[in-house]
């Protein structure tokens, strides 16, 4: 209310002014109405207590015109017991000869001294400051006398005060390349306000000039709505039109066409310059954190920042695109179960206060989504591995895969909930009660909260043979992450899964009982479980030009050879290549050999292109070339291992990925 009551002062005074001038020329008052805008600025803004003030006590100087005569200047900041920055500029004019740099600094030193030791007896306001800083001036400036404190001796006579300006708050100009603590504590107000992202480094480059910029179009947007706000208008006025030429008055000598009176003008410049005003403005009580209540469609800057500001406490990974929508409403509103505010997804005044302020709390648990990567990444891969919701790699990536194993995980926990909200009984008549979890594959912090609680099931109740639902996906799932289960993910508990269940039960010296029991479940539910072995290893023999199929003994080592192949593996210039081999895979039913115009059965990859498969034919479906039958048991191939149709088949059938195939 002062602050338009301000506004609607300094209009009145204009119109009391015109009308009292109105006596002396009507056709003079015209004019000088036309061209005198209304104008508001950060003052305006702004409690008189808050604005920075200057007080300059100047001294007349008078050097003689044929002495050499130089400048000097002292500034001291201080902060006062309020915590404002104070300060201090001492302007000297040096007499005769130039002063040196070692005799300045002891000059400095005193100056300083001088301040702190004058400060303390003073009210923290310009201008009991400057009285009482130039009150200890005159009290020192005197020769120095052993044992006494006061300006040097030697400078007494030339040393010649010009001006002190005293300055309370004072905030140092900043811009591009000013750098240090004054620049750090700005980039933090401006990542606080959601106009800056990244860190304060300190580092006044042009992101910074860029986020300043941003900043003083919201104080140009502040001042225009007191204006509008003091003149009862909602539109902004158009601009003023431009004044026909002199010239085209008639012949007579009438005046132009009156121009039209300029509207209402905000009056900080937006050039990326965080002035003392500026910085005072920004610092204070007074700052308007925002200028209305945000929802669901409200467009432009404002909603921006309101997004920027989410983003970088981690309420949402969305770019800021302006645009208040379901995302930024849902961001919202767990930013308010965060701030202990009502979940209301509104950005009202409320929720704005807490948002652009230093006390923002973050969740606990960073929202993650499609191109999310790091640590946090990794702990989730690592647990939605583990508690059987997606048979995935630990890669701090969160791609396709990562992305499916969230949505196996939000359909989990809707399934809970809706059996939840069943068990509970509703009031008659009441509305059915929505599930507040979405299947979107994002992992948001309120669903990480609860996946990462103690009171998650991470290890599901017991089951057996005709066990069906949810938690037997999750135990199928697990197995087959495992290499134990190999059928689909049906959540019947049958012959399959029960054989599954076994395997692991003798491969982690647990009772082969095929029930998925209470010791059972935490050992397969645990980062720790052992894997199951591979159903084969392949040994490449390239001297006796056979593959060795071995199968694990009771004690897990491969001893037991199950199969014997004859084989061609590659001639002199173009060899097998020798060593152990894990990253294998199964590859097409046929292969075709572009270079060689040929076709193969049964590939199955060792490394590169490297690969078993069957003996080679002309054309696909046709009959086999009777020379690479011929050919088995000799070098023969261009670096694969060329294998008979069955063979080749029976490694295709029957080794998983990851099969260890060693050529020696």
């Amino acid at each position: 209310m002062k602050r338009l009551q301000k506004i609607l002062s300094m209009l009145l005074a204009t119109a009391l002014v015109a009308s009292l001038v109105g006596f002396a020329g009507a056709e003079n008052i015209d004019q000088a109405e036309q061209k005198q805008p209304i104008q508001a600025d950060i003052l305006s803004l702004m409690r008189p207590e808050s604005a920075p003030k200057s007080t300059t006590i100047h001294l007349d100087v008078d050097v003689p015109g044929d002495q050499a005569a130089q400048q000097r200047a002292f500034n001291q900041e201080l902060i006062s017991s309020r915590g404002d920055v104070l300060n201090v500029e001492f302007r000297f004019t040096v007499r005769g000869a130039a002063m040196g740099e070692g005799q300045w600094a002891t000059v400095e030193q005193w100056l300083k001294q001088l301040v702190l030791g004058s400060v303390q007896y003073v009210q923290a306001d310009s201008e009991s400051l400057a009285h009482v800083i130039y009150d200890g001036y005159r009290a020192q400036r005197v020769a120095a006398v052993p044992g006494e404190t006061g300006m040097p001796a030697w400078a007494s006579e030339d040393l010649l005060l010009n001006d002190i300006v005293c300055t309370v708050p004072f905030y140092p100009e900043l811009t591009v390349d000013v750098n240090g603590d004054a620049t750090r504590r700005l980039q933090q107000k401006l990542i606080d306000l959601g106009y800056l992202t990244g860190s304060a480094d300190g580092y006044y480059g042009e992101n910074t000039k860029a986020a300043v910029m941003r900043l003083e179009e919201y104080v140009r947007r502040l001042e225009q709505d007191e204006i509008d706000a003091a003149l009862g208008i909602t539109p902004t006025p158009a601009p003023a039109a431009t004044p026909a030429p002199e010239d085209d008055a008639d012949e007579a000598g009438a005046s132009a066409e009156p121009t039209v009176n300029p509207g209402p003008t905000p009056m900080t410049v937006v050039d990326g310059v965080a002035d003392g005003l500026l910085q005072a403005y920004l610092y204070s009580d007074d700052f308007k954190l925002a200028r209305k209540d945000l929802g669901m469609g409200d467009e432009g800057d404002d909603v921006s920042r309101l997004q920027i500001r989410l983003n970088a406490l981690g309420y949402t990974t969305d770019a800021a695109d302006g645009i208040y929508g379901g995302g930024t409403a849902r961001a919202l509103r767990i930013f308010q179960h965060y701030n202990g505010l009502d979940q209301t997804g509104i950005a009202d005044g409320a929720t704005q206060a807490a948002l652009f302020s230093g006390a923002a709390k973050a969740p606990d648990n960073a929202m993650l989504t499609m191109g999310s990567s790091g640590e946090d990444v990794s702990r989730l891969q690592k647990r939605l591995r583990v508690l059987g919701f997606a048979s995935i790699a630990v890669d701090g990536g969160y791609g396709a895969s990562t992305k499916a194993g969230v949505e196996n995980l939000q359909q989990y926990m809707r399934q809970m909930e809706a059996e939840t909200l069943a068990a509970t009984a509703a009031p008659e008549g009441a509305e059915e009660r929505p599930l507040s979890v979405e299947v979107n594959g994002v992992a948001d912090p309120l669903l990480l909260d609860d996946f990462y609680a103690d009171s998650f099931p991470a290890v599901p109740a017991e089951m057996a043979t005709g066990s069906e639902g949810r938690d037997v996906v999750r135990l199928q799932r697990r197995l087959s992450c495992l290499d134990y289960y190999y059928d689909g993910l049906d959540g019947q508990y049958g012959s399959g899964t029960v054989k599954a269940v076994s395997d692991f039960q003798r491969r982690n010296d647990l009772p082969e009982t095929g029930v998925a029991d209470r010791s059972t479940m935490a050992a397969l539910f645990n980062e720790n479980a052992k894997k199951a072995l591979k159903p084969y290893v392949l040994k490449v023999s390239v001297a006796d030009q056979r593959v060795y199929a071995y199968a694990p003994d009771r004690n897990g080592e491969y001893t037991d050879l199950v199969r014997t192949m004859k084989c061609s593996t590659g001639r002199k210039g173009t060899p097998t290549p020798t060593g152990t081999f894990t990253d294998t895979a199964p590859g097409a039913r046929w292969h075709f050999f572009k270079k060689f115009n040929c076709w193969a059965q049964y590939a199955f990859y060792i490394q590169g292109d490297i690969m078993f498969h069957s003996v080679l034919y002309s054309q696909k479906g046709g009959k086999v070339t009777q020379s690479s039958v011929n050919h088995l048991g000799s070098r023969a191939s261009h670096g694969c291992v060329r294998l008979s149709v069955d063979d080749a088949k029976w490694i295709w059938n029957n080794c998983p990925s990851n099969t260890r195939v060693e050529v020696y």
